[in-house]
């Protein structure tokens, strides 16, 4: 429909992480249903939380994702611990299905 759900904000990868980089791991700010939704008006690189989806894109079909995490609540400070490895072994699993 083209248009971005209230509750789906930016979505990027960990660009100073190369291993989760290279398994096609992304993030996709959201906010919980708990939470009002983003304003239709603001931009999704404008949209940021501290929850994350967590996914990962198959690296022979784009179009193919796995949902490997959901980061919450505190996705910003999980994002600098030994998870991210976890995040990485779940991603490849995925890679090499």
């Amino acid at each position: 429909s083209g248009v971005l759900p209230d509750h789906f904000g930016s979505e990027g990868q960990w660009e100073d992480n190369k291993r989760l980089c290279d398994s096609y791991v992304y993030k996709l700010h959201i906010r919980l249903p708990s939470e009002p939704g983003w304003k239709k008006t603001k931009a999704q690189i404008d949209r940021h939380s501290n929850h994350y989806l967590v996914f990962s894109r198959h690296w022979l079909d784009y179009d193919k994702i796995q949902i490997i995490s959901v980061m919450s609540p505190n996705g910003h400070e999980k994002a600098k611990t030994s998870f991210m490895a976890e995040l990485e072994r779940r991603a490849e699993d995925f890679q090499n299905s």
